[in-house]
């Protein structure tokens, strides 16, 4: 059957082929469109096709309509979201192909009677609450969430259908997404298991419909992590901060949260250097030695921001960026610890041992020695490189900080003025002067944003320059190897284990 007949009205069957694409099976059916499984010709691969009816496609509004749904999906930059891969529109056809993702629906695992243990369900939680609470950031707009649209795959690594949608963000989509979600995990919990009252109480909160302030995506991701620590045994950490250390060691006890106390009637005891923690069952509190890195941050405000070029960035919550870039003698610590592995991501590949960047003997040799390493004269101030995303990754969630996403960056390299000049190798608190007057250095205090090395963020991204290629793992800045376009420099890699002898990274927290 040809492009053609279908216009007359046909519909589209089994084995017939729209441009690149072969109709495998009929996926469902909406008002206005239809989806399809489907193979992608060129490359082999398996897709997820959302086309507009055959007769649909001659409407002009309702061609401009779904493709300004389509930009909006393909702008969405983040690995817990189904990724676009082409758009399609001509005479014969209007679609989009995107992302296959492997697994079991929400909605379908609680048809079956599926149940998880309380650490499963925070786990899951902790992901989708990540997810979304990057796109309340983004300002993303999205079409209302059905457990449908929460794919659990291998490993219980869940991602999310991507419903993003041109216009503007209705927070009522987000409290019903919370209370949608409460209610299935609530019932889909295994009863009378370690920590499943104080999981079923976090459940109860999100659903509960008569809240008037509900739980931000935030809070009930660190509620989530709390609770995950406290079940495998690490426990949420907050160490006292001594600024006139660089590094301090200090025994503290996990602690609760205020939320538990209100939920469970926990006694929240809160001392100036000692926390008393929380941690269910018969399990006595136990002491966990831990070195906090104390790293100068700058507060940016939450706002619009206009960060060249007429472009507005909009900053839903205030966070604090490390005034500079993490250091050898910070990520030396970082691997000082013990098992630092137990703060990797749960992608991370099986065949990643370690989080030593690459040739670490030498360089940090050289740097404690004040010495050469490959021509560059190190300190323990200069910045580490040769870490790929998920070293970066591990030291951020260490330090109990993360990456910026690629937003946060942007705003924060312009926030007082942008940088003068691009910074060159050397000790990260030195501006780094090419010539001049000024340096790399904002108006606000941040060092190396324009130059020193380039710096990796937290989500993929889509190169501007070709919207319709798939998200890649993103690294923004300048560095001492290649100025570039300084704070507007990108680089995309093709995949998070990439490692370069100019690439590091700097964290920030949330405020």
């Amino acid at each position: 059957m040809t492009d053609r007949e279908m216009m007359a009205g046909e519909m589209r069957e089994e084995g017939d082929t729209v441009g690149d694409y072969r109709l495998v099976r009929a996926a469902g059916e909406g008002e206005l469109t239809q989806t399809w499984e489907a193979e992608q010709l060129s490359m082999q691969r398996s897709v997820m096709l959302e086309m507009l009816r055959p007769l649909e496609v001659e409407d002009e509004g309702v061609r401009a309509s779904f493709l300004a749904d389509v930009k909006a999906k393909a702008l969405v930059s983040h690995s817990g979201v189904g990724a676009v891969y082409e758009a399609v529109a001509n005479e014969e056809a209007v679609l989009f192909a995107r992302e296959r993702l492997d697994g079991e629906s929400l909605e379908t695992l609680q048809q079956d009677g599926e149940k998880f243990s309380p650490l499963e369900v925070v786990k899951l939680l902790g992901q989708i609450s990540d997810t979304m609470h990057h796109l309340e950031g983004e300002g993303i707009a999205t079409m209302g969430y059905g457990l449908r649209d929460f794919i659990v795959g291998s490993g219980q690594q869940v991602r999310l259908m991507n419903l993003a949608v041109n216009g503007v963000r209705d927070e009522r989509v987000d409290t019903e997404a919370k209370q949608l979600l409460g209610a299935a995990f609530h019932e889909m919990i295994q009863a009378g298991q370690p920590g499943a009252t104080r999981v079923g109480s976090l459940c109860g909160f999100m659903a509960d419909r008569e809240r008037a302030m509900p739980l931000t995506w935030r809070q009930i991701a660190d509620l989530s992590e709390q609770v995950r620590a406290q079940l495998q045994g690490s426990g949420p950490i907050e160490p006292a901060i001594v600024a006139e250390a660089p590094y301090v060691v200090r025994k503290s006890m996990k602690i609760p949260a205020a939320f538990w106390a209100l939920l469970g009637g926990v006694t929240l005891i809160v001392g100036l250097v000692i926390l008393l923690v929380f941690t269910g069952g018969d399990k006595k509190a136990e002491v966990v030695e831990r070195v906090e890195v104390v790293t100068p941050y700058l507060e940016i405000p939450a706002g619009e921001y206009s960060v060249g070029r007429a472009k507005v960035v909009e900053i839903r919550e205030s966070y604090a960026m490390s005034r500079t870039e993490v250091t050898l003698a910070e990520y030396h610590t970082f691997l000082e610890f013990p098992n630092p592995r137990k703060f990797q991501h749960p992608e991370q590949p099986f065949s990643k041992k370690d989080h030593l960047p690459n040739d670490w003997k030498p360089m940090w040799a050289a740097a404690v020695k004040g010495q050469l390493w490959q021509g560059r004269v190190m300190s323990t101030d200069c910045p580490v490189v040769g870490i790929d995303w998920w070293d970066a990754y591990a030291y951020a969630r260490w330090s109990q900080s993360r990456l910026p996403t690629l937003a946060e960056w942007v705003v924060a390299a312009h926030y007082q003025d942008p940088p003068s000049l691009t910074k060159g190798w050397g000790p990260v608190g030195d501006t780094g002067l090419d010539a001049g007057s000024g340096g790399d250095e904002t108006g606000a205090g941040l060092v190396g944003m324009a130059g020193g090395v380039r710096e990796w963020t937290l989500d993929p991204e889509v190169d501007p320059d070709d919207q319709l290629s798939p998200m890649k793992p993103t690294a923004v800045g300048a560095s001492f190897l290649k100025k570039s376009k300084g704070i507007r420099s990108r680089v995309w890699f093709e995949d998070r284990s990439a490692r370069r002898s100019d690439l590091g990274f700097r964290v920030v927290k949330a405020r």
